[in-house]
């Protein structure tokens, strides 16, 4: 008799996937960016900054000058959902792009309302 022919065992090799190759844009992506690259939206962007500056502006008069406690709770529920988008573009794209751009530019636009507002003894 023959002995038995031995087979090398077979060697797995772990096979990881880099996800960022097959992951697409986030639903955050998906919803803003049309925004910034389409000029035909560029005005529905700018009537949607202007709310959300007409929403925040008093906010911040509100916080600043009284206290107020819900318009401190309403200014963090909205600066945390834009640190979580900002940090969520610059972790897919391991740095900011136009959601970080926008989102800094409507708080900017936010805090010269409200500076407005107060000055001009509108809020």
């Amino acid at each position: 008799m023959s002995s038995p022919i031995r087979m090398q065992p077979e060697v797995r090799r772990e096979r990881r996937l880099d996800l960022d190759t097959f992951r697409g844009p986030s639903r955050l992506e998906r919803v803003i960016l049309p925004f910034l690259r389409e000029p035909t939206l560029w005005p529905i962007l700018l009537v949607l900054v202007a709310h959300v500056v007409v929403f925040v502006a008093p906010l911040l008069v509100l916080a600043w000058r009284d206290g107020h406690g819900w318009a401190i709770a309403g200014l963090f529920v909205t600066a945390a959902g834009s640190v979580t988008a900002s940090a969520m573009e610059i972790r897919d794209h391991r740095r900011p792009g136009g959601i970080t751009a926008l989102f800094a530019a409507v708080w900017a636009l936010c805090g010269a309302g409200a500076w407005a507002g107060a000055r001009s003894g509108l809020l």
